[in-house]
């Protein structure tokens, strides 16, 4: 049974490891990091997904705002371990983070997907979401 909960910090490890299935390659102690920073911010919520006490997926959605649009909550980010795919689990991760968007006030939810991602692209709209647009993304080093 899969089973969705608010991350906590000892889940930094296994967060990492999924992260590093789809090529983010942050250590423990950096997502460990990043989880306390987040946990204090009330416009950020990240979950992970359990089977047997084994977290196989995490998703993490935030509050966007910005002076041209109105406000809405993002995907920051959602991976579901590659020997878990097609189980429902990313489903389930979503709805936690689309529960939460609702219970915060947003009225919208977004996800980016990288172009070259095309069964996440048909995961999404599978379950509900609509492409928009197509973009590049520009990097500077500060």
């Amino acid at each position: 049974m899969i089973h969705c909960r608010e991350a906590r910090i000892g889940d930094g490890e296994g967060i990492s490891q999924l992260s590093y299935q789809l090529g983010y390659t942050s250590t423990t102690e950096e997502i460990i990091e990043r989880l306390n920073r987040l946990s204090s911010m009330t416009d950020h919520y990240v979950c992970v997904a359990e089977i047997d006490s084994l977290v196989v997926g995490w998703g993490h959605v935030q509050g966007r705002h910005s002076i041209e649009s109105a406000p809405f909550a993002e995907i920051g980010g959602l991976v579901v371990d590659e020997h878990h795919r097609g189980a429902g689990i990313g489903k389930k991760i979503m709805s936690e983070c689309e529960k939460w968007a609702r219970m915060n006030g947003f009225n919208k939810i977004r996800v980016r997907s990288s172009g070259i991602r095309e069964d996440a692209h048909q995961f999404y709209i599978a379950i509900g979401y609509e492409e928009k647009k197509w973009q590049k993304v520009f990097d500077k080093s500060l």
